[in-house]
């Protein structure tokens, strides 16, 4: 996974349904949404705004569940929309 700058990674997780918690004040927790319901998935960024290495990408790419890192950077780049993002987890078992 290449490395990218923190609000590239928060914006594009809000174009694909992701919600951020205000409820949690240490870390900037991002939930995703699927028809009006938060589920299980989620990510988090240090308050730091600094930019996220190969190492921390590898991370959020676990916590997002891709077990692709070509579909993880497809994400991030934007060729994977929510709609086939959402589409991945159910099939992979992580949304019903």
């Amino acid at each position: 996974m290449k490395a990218r700058k923190t609000k590239e990674l928060q914006r594009v997780l809000q174009a694909k349904g992701f919600e951020l918690n205000p409820d949690k004040a240490h870390h900037q927790y991002y939930f995703l949404v699927v028809e009006g319901k938060k589920t299980a998935i989620k990510t988090y960024f240090s308050h730091n705004g600094a930019d996220y290495g190969v190492n921390l990408m590898q991370q959020v790419k676990k916590q997002l569940k891709f077990q692709d890192t070509k579909k993880a950077e497809d994400f991030f780049d934007c060729p994977m929309s929510a709609e086939q993002y959402v589409a991945m987890l159910r099939e992979l078992g992580h949304l019903k």
